[in-house]
C-alpha cells in the first residue's frame, strides 16, 4: 500500500512538474509547429502548382494593391463630399488614373527613351575623356609606367566601345525572354483593373468576410489585426510614393538648375530608387556623379550639393512630416529586413520587404498577446491589453 502511496505521488509529482506544466506545453507545440514546417519543406514539390498559381496572381494583385492605397481615399471623399455613389466614383477615380498614366507615358517615355540612347551612344566619348584624365592624372603623379597606362587606356577604349552594341545585342539575343515579360505585363494590365475594383467595392467589408472563418470567440481580435496590418501597410505606401514623386522632382529640379545632362532621367531613375529605405538615393547618386565627374570637377560638386540638399529635405522634413514613424521600427531592424528580403527574393524583396515585415510583426505581436493571456505566465497582462488600437503598445523593433 505505502508502494502504490509512494508511486502516486511521485506520478502526481511528475505531472504536476512536467505534463502540466506551462513551458513544457509551449516546447511541445513549437516541436509540433516546426515539425510540420519540416514536412513541408520535405514535400514541397506538392506546393509547385500553389506557388505558380501565386507566381501569375501576385503581380496584379500586387499593382491593383498599390492603387488600391493611392485611390482609396479619393473614392471615400467623392463619396463623402461629392455624394456620389460608390460605383460611380471607383469608376471616375480608375478613369482619371488611366489617363494621368496614359498621359505620362505618351509625353515622358519617347523623352527618357531619346536620352537614354544619348547616354549609350556617349558611352565610348565618356571612355575618351575618362582616358584623357587618367593621362593627365598620370603625367602630374607617375603613378603608372607608359606601359601599363597604354594597356589600360585600350581596355577602357574597348569596353566603352562595345558596351552599347551589347546592351543591343543582347537584348535581341533574350527575345524570348522580352515575349514572356511583355505576355506578362499585358496578364497584369487587363486582371490588374479587375481586381483593383472589386477591392476599391469591397476592401472595407474584406475583414469582416474573412472573420467569418475565424471561431467566434477570436473574431475581434482577428479583424482588429487586419485594422492594424491595413494601417501599417497604407501608411507606409502613401508615404513612400508621396516621398519618391518629392524626390524626383527634387533632383530633376537640381540636376537641371546646375545644368547636368540627363537631368530628367537621373531625376526619374532616383524617384523609383528611394522606394528601397536608406539605400536608394545612394544607388541613385552613383550615375550622377559619373556624369559630373565626367563633366567638371565644379559639376562634380554640384552633383554633391544637390545631393546634400535632397538628403537634407528628405530626412529632416519629408520623410518626418509625411512618413512619421509609421512603422514603430529601429532603422537597424529596417537595414537587416532589406539585406535578408534582398538576398531571398532579389529587387521584389527589397521594395516589399519593409512593408511584409510590419505585416509579419503585426501577426507575431497578436499571437503572443494571446497567448499571455491564455498561458498563465504573464499574469499582469489583462485579456483588453490584446485589443489594441493600432500603433499603441509596441515597442519598436
Amino acid at each position: 500500500m505505502n508502494k502504490l502511496c509512494q508511486s502516486e505521488s511521485g506520478f502526481s509529482w511528475f505531472y504536476q512538474r512536467f505534463l502540466n506544466n506551462h513551458i513544457t506545453i509551449l516546447l511541445l507545440n513549437v516541436f509540433l509547429f516546426l515539425l510540420v514546417v519540416n514536412e513541408v519543406v520535405q514535400n514541397a514539390g506538392l506546393l509547385d502548382p500553389i506557388w505558380k498559381f501565386i507566381g501569375i496572381a501576385a503581380p496584379a494583385i500586387i499593382v491593383a494593391g498599390i492603387l488600391y492605397y493611392v485611390l482609396d481615399p479619393l473614392v471615400h471623399w467623392m463619396e463623402r463630399r461629392l455624394h456620389i455613389k460608390e460605383s460611380i466614383a471607383i469608376a471616375i477615380a480608375m478613369v482619371v488614373t488611366v489617363a494621368i498614366l496614359v498621359l505620362i507615358f505618351l509625353n515622358l517615355i519617347p523623352f527618357l527613351t531619346k536620352q537614354t540612347a544619348g547616354i549609350i551612344g556617349s558611352l565610348p566619348q565618356f571612355s575618351n575623356d575618362v582616358i584623357h584624365k587618367l593621362n593627365a592624372a598620370n603625367q602630374q603623379h607617375h603613378w603608372l609606367s607608359n606601359d601599363n597606362l597604354n594597356t589600360i587606356n585600350q581596355r577602357v577604349s574597348t569596353y566603352f566601345s562595345k558596351r552599347g552594341w551589347n546592351l543591343l545585342t543582347g537584348t535581341l539575343s533574350s527575345l524570348s525572354n522580352v515575349v514572356t515579360t511583355v505576355s506578362d505585363w499585358i496578364i497584369t494590365l487587363i486582371t490588374a483593373p479587375l481586381v483593383l475594383f472589386f477591392m476599391l467595392k469591397d476592401g472595407s467589408r474584406f475583414p469582416k468576410y474573412l472573420s467569418k472563418v475565424v471561431p467566434t470567440g477570436y473574431r475581434d481580435r482577428f479583424i482588429v489585426m487586419l485594422d492594424q496590418m491595413n494601417v501599417k501597410v497604407s501608411s507606409y505606401i502613401r508615404g513612400q510614393l508621396t516621398v519618391a514623386l518629392c524626390v524626383l522632382i527634387i533632383f530633376t529640379t537640381g540636376y537641371s538648375i546646375i545644368g547636368l545632362k540627363y537631368a530628367l532621367l537621373l531625376g526619374v531613375i532616383a524617384g523609383p530608387l528611394n522606394l528601397i529605405p536608406y539605400f536608394g538615393s545612394a544607388i541613385a547618386l552613383l550615375p550622377a556623379l559619373i556624369i559630373g565627374a565626367i563633366t567638371s570637377p565644379s559639376m562634380l560638386l554640384g552633383v554633391v550639393i544637390v545631393y546634400l540638399i535632397e538628403w537634407v529635405l528628405e530626412t529632416q522634413v519629408l520623410s518626418p512630416l509625411i512618413m512619421g514613424n509609421s512603422l514603430e521600427m529601429h532603422p537597424i531592424t529596417i537595414v537587416f529586413v532589406l539585406l535578408a528580403a534582398g538576398k531571398m527574393f532579389g529587387l521584389t524583396g527589397v521594395v516589399l520587404g519593409v512593408p511584409g515585415f510590419a505585416v509579419l510583426k503585426v501577426f507575431v505581436t497578436t499571437i503572443f498577446h494571446w497567448y499571455q493571456e491564455y498561458s498563465a505566465l504573464y499574469p499582469d497582462v489583462l485579456p483588453d491589453e490584446a485589443l489594441e488600437k493600432p500603433g499603441e503598445g509596441h515597442v519598436e523593433i
